[in-house]
Parts: structure tokens; C-alpha cells; sequence
């Protein structure tokens, strides 16, 4: 579980740092790919409960350091994006009795709702700059900036769900549920 758990630490680093590189999707209007999220929920879906939340504390201080800017003006602090992390994280992690079962449709459809949960972060973020701020300023594309990464994210979290079943398998990880002493 230990070396699972250090391969997903390995991975949410890179791609956190790969991922700043990408460029944006312009058929939707400058969405960002987000490939984080997935990585972090599936740590959600197959790791016990302190190994969650250590994930998504990564994760979390990763985003804001990789892009809340320094400026004194900023608006955001860091280590918010840890608590919008923690709302999609521990619903995911809530449905861990679910996608253990090892049913593949099953499987499928937690990981097209971990596809509909990375938006939420985004979502979040935009309000806590708008309360600051005291005004909200909505058009389409800041709808595509944020809806558009769980649009891509569809496509995206099947994907890497299977290739970190895979993985899990070569490190000998076999995701079960804890027993209620």
C-alpha cells in the first residue's frame, strides 16, 4: 500500500508540474486539461482513509503553489484549493465500497462522476474570488474555463483509471476494505 501510495505522490508531482505546460484547448475556449484530479481520485477510490487525505493535502498545496500568483494584490491564499479539494475527494472516498466491488460498469460510472467532480475545485475557486471581490462578472468563458476541464476530464479519468489499475497491479497493490473491529 506504502509503495502505491508513493507511486501516486510521484505521479500528482509530475503531472501537476506537466500539466502547467500543456497548452489550452481552444475549440473550448481556453480550457485548461486538468490531469491531477484523476490521479487524485483514484488514490480517493482505492487508498484507506490517512492515505486520502495526505493526497489530497498534496494536491491541494500543489495547485496553489504552481498557481496562485505571489502578487500582494492576489486574492487567493494559499492552501484553499486543499479544502476544495477535500469536498470531491471525501465523496469519492465515500464510494470506495462501490468501485471495490470490482465490477468494471461500476467502476466506469464512479470514474465518469470523478470526471463530473473536477470542475468543482475551478467552481470554487471563482467564488471565493467574486465574494473578495464584491462582484460577479459571468460570460461564456469563464463557463468554458470551468466546466470545460470536467468536459475534457470525461475523456481523460477512464483513461487513467485503467492505466493506474494496471500499475497497481505490478506494484502487488490489491485495494480492500478495512474490517470494523
Amino acid at each position: 500500500m506504502i509503495l502505491f501510495w508513493l507511486v501516486l505522490v510521484l505521479f500528482i508531482c509530475l503531472v501537476s508540474i506537466f500539466q502547467i505546460y500543456i497548452p489550452p484547448m481552444i475549440w473550448l475556449k481556453e480550457a485548461p486539461i486538468l490531469l491531477h484530479p484523476a490521479f487524485l481520485f483514484y488514490g480517493c477510490l482505492t487508498l484507506p482513509f490517512p492515505q486520502t487525505l495526505s493526497l489530497i493535502f498534496l494536491t491541494g498545496l500543489l495547485n496553489d503553489v504552481l498557481t496562485v500568483p505571489f502578487a500582494q494584490e492576489s486574492n487567493f491564499n494559499i492552501g484553499t484549493s486543499i479544502l476544495l479539494y477535500l469536498v470531491p475527494g471525501l465523496i469519492l472516498h465515500g464510494l470506495r465500497p462501490v468501485f471495490l466491488q470490482g465490477r468494471w460498469f461500476t467502476g466506469f460510472l464512479v470514474a465518469l462522476l470523478a470526471a463530473i467532480l473536477t470542475p468543482l475545485p475551478s467552481l470554487g475557486q471563482y467564488a471565493i474570488i467574486s465574494f473578495e471581490r464584491r462582484s460577479f462578472f459571468y460570460n461564456d468563458v469563464i463557463m468554458w474555463r470551468i466546466l470545460g476541464p470536467g468536459v475534457i476530464a470525461i475523456v481523460i479519468t477512464p483513461c487513467v483509471f485503467l492505466i493506474l489499475s494496471y500499475l497497481a497491479g505490478l506494484v502487488r497493490y490489491r485495494p480492500k476494505l478495512e474490517r470494523l473491529a
